[in-house]
């Protein structure tokens, strides 16, 4: 068995080799570390006092990619509808189209479908709701 001291050293070195003492070199073992125990006792604290902190930012994190990965939802688009010197929002015109058919008695929340024409030379826009109930509003 070789003594490590000052001489030995100078020619492991000289020859590639390690110059640590056994104990405080790292193993490869299987593509795992081994590390000694002197570095567990050493690393152990240090990892309890951060482990709490470790956990909350892991935490903090997950919460940060969930609200991330949500799909970003297009915007709706604003169309508006010009027609010579007029103009109208379509957003208006499906206002003033529900309004007109709640109007009439029908119940708020009973509109399953819509479909809207719009026919500029006439100022009036058309509906048909739920397949079935037809009306009409003024465009402008």
């Amino acid at each position: 068995m070789l003594r490590y001291n000052h001489f030995t050293t100078g020619r492991k070195a000289d020859k590639g080799e390690s110059t640590m003492n056994k104990k405080d070199q790292k193993v490869m073992t299987a593509g795992k570390e081994v590390v000694s125990e002197k570095e567990e006792t050493a690393v152990k604290p240090e990892t309890t006092v951060q482990a709490g902190t470790a956990v909350q930012a892991e935490e903090t994190v997950q919460a940060d990619k969930t609200v991330q990965e949500e799909p970003k939802q297009e915007p709706a688009p604003e169309i508006i509808f010009q027609y010579r010197e007029y103009e109208a929002s379509m957003d208006a015109v499906t206002d003033r189209v529900k309004a007109h058919y709640y109007a009439k008695g029908h119940a708020q929340g009973s509109i399953e479908s819509l479909q809207i024409y719009v026919k500029p030379e006439d100022f009036t826009a058309y509906y048909v709701i739920n397949d079935g109930i037809v009306g009409k509003v003024n465009l402008f």
